[in-house]
């Protein structure tokens, strides 16, 4: 199941808002949370060593009670579901201003992407997410 949002920002609060509104959409918080090398999630990748994690997303983290992680190897399952959105969503549209792209993007959600059949599930993920849905935890009341 995919949840999308678009923003003119890229910073640390930005990122955090974005990622509430993310868990709020799903209605919960899952264990894990996989993240490629967004600088405001991850500060680096030393060599043999575990990921550096940004100070305030750990923070986030440990609110939301979920557990992060960057691995490199993971980094392919986060780039492909981007890879989707820019293939299936974004090209070729057309939309008059950026106030139009975040709900233009979740009628799409609704009406494509949750709903298709996935090709490496061979599941709809609207579907499977009903299956994992009890599985997440509830979110703070304080966000």
């Amino acid at each position: 199941m995919m949840h999308v949002a678009f923003s003119l920002m890229e910073g640390t609060v930005h990122f955090l808002c974005c990622h509430r509104h993310a868990l709020e959409f799903f209605g919960g918080s899952p264990t894990k949370v996989m993240l490629d090398g967004l600088k405001v999630g991850v500060l680096g990748h030393p060599r043999g060593q575990p990921a550096r994690f940004n100070p305030r997303y750990l923070d986030f983290a440990a609110h939301y009670g979920f557990c992060q992680v960057a691995k490199g190897n993971e980094k392919g399952r986060v780039e492909n579901g981007m890879g989707y959105v820019k293939k299936n969503f974004l090209n070729g549209l057309d939309i008059p201003s950026f106030a139009a792209v975040n709900p233009a993007a979740r009628q799409w959600l609704d009406t494509v992407a949750n709903v298709r059949l996935h090709g490496e599930t061979h599941g709809r993920p609207i579907e499977r997410f009903a299956l994992e849905k009890p599985l997440l935890r509830s979110l703070p009341g304080m966000p």
